[in-house]
């Protein structure tokens, strides 16, 4: 899937720390989100594109619409 970083949420954690709510916008029209934990090891991956506008592609949706946090992505496009 392809998708744009629509907006991010700051959000503390449960289990110590916070977390991130990431949205998307896919370009099939439909909204989807993913959880961004810094603690996790996948967050190496995330930590340079979190910021609206940034367009990702292969994404790869779990559930739904939540977005896989192990999806091995690759950046389209920096921010507008």
């Amino acid at each position: 899937m392809i998708g744009k970083i629509t907006k991010i949420e700051k959000r503390s954690s449960r289990y110590g720390g916070h977390f991130f709510y990431v949205f998307f916008s896919g370009i099939d029209g439909k909204k989807y989100y993913s959880c961004i934990y810094p603690k996790m090891r996948n967050y190496k991956r995330w930590k340079n594109v979190l910021e609206e506008g940034t367009m990702l592609k292969r994404l790869r949706i779990f559930k739904g619409n939540l977005v896989d946090a192990d999806s091995k992505f690759e950046i389209m496009k920096e921010k507008d």
